[in-house]
């Protein structure tokens, strides 16, 4: 070949191998798009190449066989377990399932979730129309809520230490009464030490009113004649303008009555000279033929309606002759009252509303008092005229409440005064304060007259139910 003056050019054989090699495996690669990464068996086996097509059939070959054996492993029948190998597997299991119940019990209460307390739905009773007179706009503290269905026991009781509240609360808690306690116990900010944490712990429904008082000197302050307005009771202001806390009280009464059924039974209470030796609400009977509203008198030997200048004094609001008329009559205290809800609603309605009319402590004779009211109506026959209330009153010491101050008053007869044990002969050994059947009194009323007498017993109670409620406490 003539070379044109030019030399020919050699290519080496290796290259041309390379080349060919190469394009064969551009073939062989796989065109797909890329995917996941997945896992390769790698295999200890020297490289296959395009030069022994031979070797590359052999592997396909091995590999197809391998993959067939792993379907015929896969279908044999799996290994007879024996009786007694299935029997200590099960023991295995079992033992397991034993320490892991062991494991779990042993672990501390607070690393167990638990279930969140089923509470029962609040039941709030409805107002009727004839109770819209009667909103307050206050509400009980800490968020306490009435039970519509159960008995109250109702006060005005504010400005006492935590002692005083307990010989009030605390007894009555200790006759197992389980009912509601409403109090106006004041502002928070005026409360003593530890009493807003001992009416929170007694489930006590206590309303924070305030008022304002037109000074006296020498006054008590719940017997104020020039009188004190409620501040934050109605949401509107107070529309009665100046009167004793002592009259005012009744409006409260009637507030909390609108919150209970016609079925519960109420009993209005003074709070610091009264406390509990059973639950009063066990021994009243409510049948539908039986009284429904009763007052309690105080001792009729010492005093009646006319040797007693201050109940006679009282009804002289009505005029000069009234006294006279009723002269003869046991003077029936306004300290404490019991009824069924729909008796007392009429009851402290008639109260207020006689207050309204006769404004007895704007009279030039300051009956400042509601005993007035209270005996004036009862007297009278109004009480007994109220609509589906029937009347009724008890003597001192045949009731459920027993009044016993008169028996120890300045005015009785120096041979007619002693112990309530020795002379009265009304008192055990226990210090019990005794109906004259010789039953424990549900509740003693004015025990503050015969206080060394009487004081060490109640302090006592209280205390008792305190130590037990903690030792309750503790062991649950």
């Amino acid at each position: 070949m003539a070379n044109d003056g030019k030399k020919a050019a050699t290519v080496p054989v290796w290259l041309v191998l390379a080349v060919a090699l190469g394009g064969a495996c551009l073939f062989l690669m796989p065109t797909s798009a890329p995917g996941p990464a997945q896992a390769v068996t790698v295999y200890e086996k020297p490289p296959v190449t395009m030069e022994s097509p031979k070797a590359l059939e052999k592997l396909r070959a091995k590999l197809d066989a391998e993959k067939a054996a792993e379907k015929d492993a896969a279908s044999l029948p799996k290994p007879v377990v024996s009786d007694r190998k299935r029997k200590i597997l099960d023991q295995e299991k079992a033992q397991q399932a034993k320490m892991a119940k062991a494991l779990e019990k042993s672990a501390p209460k607070e690393d167990k979730p638990k279930p969140a307390p089923k509470l029962p739905p609040v039941k709030v009773k409805k107002l009727k129309p004839s109770d819209d007179p009667w909103a307050s706009a206050l509400k009980p503290m800490w968020g306490l809520e009435h039970n519509p269905s159960a008995d109250v026991v109702m006060a005005l009781g504010f400005g006492y230490s935590q002692k005083e509240f307990a010989r009030f609360v605390s007894t009555l808690r200790a006759t197992d009464y389980a009912g509601d306690i409403v109090l106006a116990a004041g502002p928070p900010e005026k409360f003593q030490r530890g009493v807003e944490d001992y009416l929170r712990g007694e489930g006590v429904l206590a309303y924070q009113f305030t008022y304002e008082c037109v000074k006296k000197k020498r006054r008590r302050l719940l017997m104020t004649p020039a009188g004190c307005t409620l501040t934050n009771w109605y949401a509107k202001g107070d529309q009665r303008g100046p009167r004793p806390l002592a009259v005012s009280r009744y409006e409260m009464y009637r507030t909390w009555l609108s919150f209970y059924e016609d079925t519960s039974w109420g009993i209005i209470f003074d709070f610091r000279d009264t406390f509990f030796q059973r639950d009063p609400f066990t021994i009243v009977d409510k049948s539908p033929s039986a009284p429904n509203l009763h007052l309690f008198a105080e001792n009729r030997q010492v005093k009646t309606v006319g040797n007693c200048i201050f109940n006679s004094g009282w009804l002289r609001c009505w005029g000069k002759e009234t006294p006279k008329k009723y002269s003869n009559n046991s003077v029936v205290c306004s300290g404490s009252t019991m009824g069924s809800a729909p008796a007392l609603r009429q009851y402290t309605e008639r109260m207020v509303a006689e207050m309204d009319k006769m404004k007895c402590h704007a009279t030039p004779a300051r009956t400042e008092s509601d005993q007035g009211y209270h005996n004036y109506l009862y007297d009278s026959g109004e009480l007994a005229r109220l609509p589906g209330v029937k009347v009724t009153h008890h003597e001192q010491g045949h009731g459920i409440v027993n009044t016993i101050g008169a028996m120890n008053g300045f005015r009785v007869p120096a041979h007619m005064k002693g112990p309530l044990d020795t002379h009265w002969k009304i008192k055990d050994k226990d210090g019990y304060i005794l109906d004259y059947d010789g039953q424990k009194s549900a509740v003693v009323h004015q025990w503050d007259r015969f206080h060394k007498e009487c004081v060490n017993h109640i302090d006592r109670l209280a205390n008792a139910y305190m130590r037990d409620k903690k030792a309750k406490l503790a062991s649950a």
